[in-house]
């Protein structure tokens, strides 16, 4: 793992101190020290500690009380000195790393929070066989899921989540959000929950060069001022070969980000323009149910370890019902994901029996993967029909290249 910091002897003698303090925890850190300036003392990456796979721990999920147990005199967690040292410690961390990226990309790529506006469908309108020379099919990586576990049981009752999660890859250098809320419309983390509730990256993330990601989350306190940080870091995912599905832990005293994603190779983007009901009686998700695409082809499991959860009412903020709109639609969380050529892309349809804790119907449907152009699917789900619309796209390798 790598961490940039300043040139002066004072701030790399500060930080060097708190990296030890920190190792001499206990085996929760497992890093070394780069401290990486330019000639005018400048960092010129936005690298921190960067935690690999083969780092191994034993998580403790979080306690959490059940929603009638909340009360605005829920006890909150108090920080020790130490604790507080660590968390200030994160944020002038990350604060050198938003100088950094500044330094580096700030005249080409704007502000340091501008998100990427490229298009998922930047090539979908494109003509078989006469596609653009910058359309690319190339590395890409397909992130599953982002969970939160504790690490020491410090984070009381009850766990109210908000912030940012974001990835910057070579494309653009700009932010690429995974999950953004805000304070008023923060996530409740539940044992039976943990995972934060994803919405997209907005394109696929090129995975040709380092992706560097970024975690700013706070636990909502009673008030603002009782607001707490849970955790301000950065990694790098630095590429590779490897293929799988591949595990990365992110993790301070309080709690340990767990990214769950996989590398593919010779890739391109499927988004799904929409997933409408278009024939059944009755109502198939009376109940609520879940979308679900996968490629390869997989087998649902419990864990849905490689299974992109594009919308579950189990998860939504519609108290268990399927979130709609008009005709039919449903309002998917997801709508980008990443398919290798060789492979199709699978949809998995459910809904959910009346009690909630089990499959009333099912359906599935496959795509032949496209280089552009869309394509429309029937899933029948018992005696109801769901059509699903996916545009197909190439991929750009660096913004100049369609400028």
């Amino acid at each position: 793992m790598e961490m940039q910091g300043q040139s002066s002897n004072e701030s790399k003698s500060s930080t060097e101190t708190h990296a030890s303090r920190m190792m001499d925890q206990g085996k929760k850190s497992s890093f070394r020290m780069v401290l990486d300036c330019d000639e005018n003392g400048m960092p010129n990456l936005c690298k921190y500690y960067e935690i690999q796979s083969c780092y191994t721990m034993d998580p403790i999920p979080f306690s959490l009380q059940d929603e009638a147990e909340e009360t605005e005199e829920a006890e909150e967690t108090e920080f020790t000195k130490s604790d507080t040292e660590e968390m200030e410690m994160a944020d002038k961390l990350f604060a050198l790393g938003r100088k950094g990226w500044e330094s580096a990309w700030g005249d080409d790529c704007g502000n340091f929070e501008d998100r990427t506006v490229l298009s998922p469908m930047h090539f979908t309108h494109c003509t078989p066989g006469l596609i653009p020379y910058a359309a690319r099919t190339v590395s890409t990586l397909q992130i599953y899921s982002v969970k939160i576990v504790g690490t020491d049981g410090k984070l009381k009752l009850p766990l109210h989540v908000y912030g940012i999660v974001a990835a910057r890859d070579a494309v653009d250098y700009n932010r690429n959000i995974l999950f953004s809320r805000r304070r008023e419309n923060c996530q409740k983390l539940t044992p039976e929950d943990p995972f934060l509730r994803l919405t997209d990256p907005s394109r696929a993330i090129v995975a040709v060069d380092h992706v560097d990601f970024e975690v700013q989350l706070k636990v909502k306190g009673s008030s603002r001022s009782r607001d707490r940080a849970l955790m301000s870091h950065c990694f790098t995912y630095a590429g590779g070969y490897h293929e799988g599905l591949h595990t990365t832990f992110s993790s301070n005293s309080f709690c340990t980000v767990e990214f769950s994603y996989e590398r593919l190779t010779e890739t391109v983007q499927a988004t799904i323009l929409s997933a409408r009901v278009v024939e059944g009686a009755p109502w198939p998700f009376e109940y609520g149910g879940r979308i679900m695409s996968s490629s390869p082809p997989q087998e649902v499991t419990d864990s849905l370890s490689r299974q992109v959860v594009l919308v579950d009412s189990h998860r939504s903020d519609d108290g268990g019902e399927m979130p709609m709109g008009s005709d039919g639609y449903i309002d998917l969380s997801r709508h980008v994901v990443s398919v290798e050529l060789e492979e199709s892309l699978q949809f998995v349809i459910q809904a959910y029996s009346q009690s909630g804790d089990a499959i009333a119907r099912q359906g599935s449907v496959r795509f032949r993967t496209k280089y552009c152009n869309i394509s429309r699917a029937i899933c029948e789900i018992g005696d109801s029909k769901v059509e699903i619309t996916v545009a197909w796209s190439q991929l750009a390798k660096h913004k100049r290249d369609i400028l």
